[in-house]
Order: structure tokens, then C-alpha cells, then sequence
């Protein structure tokens, strides 16, 4: 196989495995293993952005490496700074070349993007000179591309989460859902100690979508119809700061676009909805009972109408 026939088999495995799969460290350590396995190259790794003027080292296969690099510095740094692929064929004779190993001799870093910014860059190192080329350049900002992808995420606290889990699921454009726990002070709380009320945290269902299918402003709609926005510390039946209503976001645009539906909603309906805002301090995934519930339990309680999951059914246009 050509080193671009390997690329394009490697590409949708590297997809599949990703699917489903939140956390960043476990998609970075897997796009850096299936990328040293194709290929064995000599360092293959991701140094995440820590602040904004610094890299950190992440998930690596290689050598021991600089665990932090500043920006503009180096090939890595140069990256990021100057928000482009880099490729050299001679580290030796690139200015400003940081010296982690002197058996690296030629080097690719590209930039990984996450809603208009840098937050990563995957870096790969050869023994070789001139050994990345533009089918590299190429087929590794795909790969890097893949590391946080199109898709958003977005957490709704709307009550118990069986049922708030499986309206979300309905909807299209939704491509991943789980229920935990957010916004509270106990660290990995159980489900028995948030349901005494004294962890602080809600109940709250992740959401994962793609805005291309759905926009933010349709999601937060669909949620003020699903639960009662006026209601405080209560949903149906279910009663305590557990069952509080929410939005919680990770990007401050969001914020604005919650924002704006949030207060279109309350001023049509004249009053102020006891729906909090605030950006996500922390989500703990809930036990694998409470995954699903509903699918595995098609009888199982829930506090949502039946009516209700017709409205996540329905298209935008209907």
C-alpha cells in the first residue's frame, strides 16, 4: 500500500473507534496509537493547549518529551502560533528548534481545532529526514480534524434524567447522550448520595449534536417545552435541588445563544423562568444503570407526558 492508501484505510477506522467516545485523553491516546501502529513512527503524540501561552504534554507513544512548550517556540509552538501545519524536512536547521531528543530529525505538527480555536496540536517526529510530505499535511489534518470534530455538546438539567435522556435521543441531529451529575461540590458523587441533596448537584443529561443537523437555539427550545420552566426545585413528581432545571454550556457563545432563547421565551410568557444558566464546573457520569434507562426499561417511571417525545420526533419545518 502507498503511504496515502494507508491514510485513507486508517481514516474511517479512526472515526468509528471515536464514536461515542467523550473524553479527549481517550480519543487523543487512541489517534496516537492507531497512528503509530499504521505507521511506526518514531514520536507520535498531542501537547494540549494549557493556557495562552503554553503547551502541555498529552497523550504520547515515543520517547520521554518536553512537558511544556511555550508559544512560538519551537515546531509546536510555531504551530500554534502561527495557526498553520508546519512540516520540516531538518530540525537542526529549523530557528528556535527545541532539542527534546537529538535523535528526531524531521518533524509535522498540525493544529486541531475546536470551535474557531486551537485548543491541541498533534506532533510526530521520524528518525528520517524529509520524511512528511503534503500527503501527510494532508491526511493528518483529517486525522486531527477528527479529534474534537463538528459536533457540540450541551448539558440540560430538566428534571429526573431517565426520561429527559430519552427525549433528547428522539431529536435529530443528536448524536450521543448520557446522564450524571453536574454542577455540584461532591467529586464523583454515586446516585445515592445526590439523591440526598447534599452533594449539590443536578441531574442533568449531556448532550452531544451535530449543528449542522440541529442549531443550539432548537435544542433549548425543545427543553423549555419538555419540562416546567416556571417550576423551582421540582419536575412532575420528583421534588429537591436534584431536580432543579438548567443549561449548562462550555463556550461563551453559547451563552449568549441560551441567552437570547432563555429571555425570548420569558418575555413572551411575561414572567422569569427558574431555568438556571451557568457554565459547566463539572459532570460525573451516572452509573450504567442509569444509561438508558428508559430502553432498558420501557415501563419504568417516568415524569414526562408520552405526548411529549412526539415533539423531539418532529423535524423543525412541522
Amino acid at each position: 500500500m502507498t503511504k496515502e492508501e494507508k491514510y485513507l484505510a486508517l481514516l474511517p477506522q479512526i472515526q468509528a473507534l471515536l464514536a461515542g467516545e467523550t473524553d479527549e485523553v481517550a480519543r487523543m491516546s487512541n489517534i496516537v496509537a492507531m497512528l503509530n501502529s499504521e505507521f511506526g513512527f518514531w514520536w507520535t503524540g498531542f501537547y494540549r493547549v494549557a493556557s495562552s501561552e503554553e503547551l502541555v504534554l498529552g497523550p504520547f507513544q515515543g520517547p520521554v518529551a518536553c512537558m511544556r512548550i511555550a508559544k512560538g517556540r519551537g515546531v509546536c509552538g510555531t504551530s500554534w502560533n502561527e495557526e498553520r501545519t508546519v512540516i520540516v524536512p531538518d530540525v537542526e536547521l529549523f530557528p528556535g528548534h527545541i532539542a527534546c531528543s537529538s535523535e528526531s530529525r524531521s518533524e509535522i505538527v498540525v493544529p486541531c481545532w475546536k470551535r474557531g480555536r486551537i485548543a491541541a496540536v498533534l506532533d510526530i517526529d521520524s528518525k528520517d529526514l524529509n520524511t512528511f510530505d503534503e500527503v501527510d499535511r494532508k491526511y493528518l489534518e483529517e486525522v486531527a480534524s477528527l479529534l474534537y470534530g463538528k459536533e457540540r455538546d450541551i448539558w440540560f438539567a430538566a428534571g429526573c434524567f431517565w426520561g429527559a435522556q430519552k427525549f433528547f435521543k428522539l431529536v435529530d441531529g443528536v448524536v450521543f447522550t448520557e446522564v450524571g451529575f453536574a454542577n455540584g461540590w461532591e467529586i464523583d458523587p454515586t446516585y445515592k448520595q445526590v439523591y440526598t441533596d447534599e452533594t449539590g448537584h443536578a441531574e442533568c443529561v449531556h448532550v452531544r449534536y451535530d449543528p449542522e443537523k440541529v442549531s443550539l437555539e432548537r435544542l433549548v427550545n425543545l427543553f423549555l417545552n419538555m419540562i416546567d420552566p416556571f417550576s423551582l426545585n421540582k419536575q412532575g413528581e420528583d421534588e429537591g435541588t436534584r431536580y432543579r432545571t438548567g443549561v449548562y454550556y462550555d463556550n461563551g457563545e453559547d451563552r449568549e445563544v441560551i441567552k437570547t432563547v432563555l429571555g425570548s421565551f420569558e418575555n413572551k410568557a411575561g414572567r422569569k423562568s427558574a431555568v438556571e444558566l451557568q457554565p459547566l464546573r463539572c459532570f460525573y457520569k451516572a452509573e450504567e444503570y442509569h444509561q438508558n434507562y428508559l430502553d432498558k426499561n420501557p415501563g419504568g417511571y417516568c415524569h414526562l407526558s408520552p405526548a411529549i417525545f412526539e415533539l423531539a420526533r418532529m423535524k423543525p419545518h412541522e
